[in-house]
């Protein structure tokens, strides 16, 4: 599969399994609350915030539409619809994350959780220095990736009857990926999900 049918794998898997996606997801952590009060700590409820690969807007996006002036994007149509109900203050666009284009120093702060890994990683590099430019001096960025490089298909993923399609690098690769996009890595952390387990970095503009 090309590029372009890799993605459509993916917004058409979101858009079958959107509502038992949604389900799946419980409150937000403790962990990951902390992370996004320093991300954003400083911020006045007039910032601007991104949210890439926002899915359907809980928990993540909801915590952020709380206290700041959020846009969500997202590939999937039926996630947005559901983003929309559940978090009706925040701006939603559907689209392509790497194919997103604002203004530089858009946004004081970007997150991206478990969502950068549905998109190709030859495409990656341009991604996160497209991140840094949208990002004001010393603007805040989560995200997270896998610890292990891998990319794949899986046919019926959780049984769900949609088939999902990922790609990534490990740990060091992402790591040294936003350092070369011209970001200060400033925690990077790992964290055990289920049976998986994941890089959490928060890392600001420089």
């Amino acid at each position: 599969m090309d590029s372009a049918e890799r993605k459509r794998l993916v917004e058409r898997g979101y858009d079958r399994m959107a509502e038992r996606y949604l389900a799946s997801k419980g409150a937000l952590g403790a962990e990951t609350a902390e992370l996004l009060d320093a991300l954003t700590r400083g911020l006045d409820g007039e910032a601007a915030i991104l949210d890439l690969g926002c899915g359907a807007g809980v928990p993540v996006t909801r915590w952020l539409a709380g206290r700041f002036r959020v846009t969500g994007v997202d590939l999937s149509a039926r996630q947005l619809a559901l983003a929309r109900e559940a978090v009706p203050g925040a701006t939603f666009i559907r689209g392509d994350m790497a194919e997103m284009d604002f203004a530089p120093g858009s946004f004081a702060a970007i997150v991206s959780l478990y969502a950068i890994i549905h998109l190709p990683r030859e495409e990656h590099p341009a991604l996160l220095a497209r991140i840094a430019r949208w990002l004001a001096p010393g603007g805040g960025f989560l995200a997270t990736w896998p610890v292990t490089a891998w990319e794949g298909e899986e046919r019926d993923w959780h049984g769900w009857g949609a088939a999902m399609w990922w790609s990534h690098h490990g740990s060091e690769e992402n790591l040294a990926l936003l350092r070369a996009a011209g970001f200060v890595i400033e925690r990077a952390e790992t964290r055990t999900s289920g049976e998986e387990i994941w890089l959490w970095v928060l890392a600001r503009r420089g």
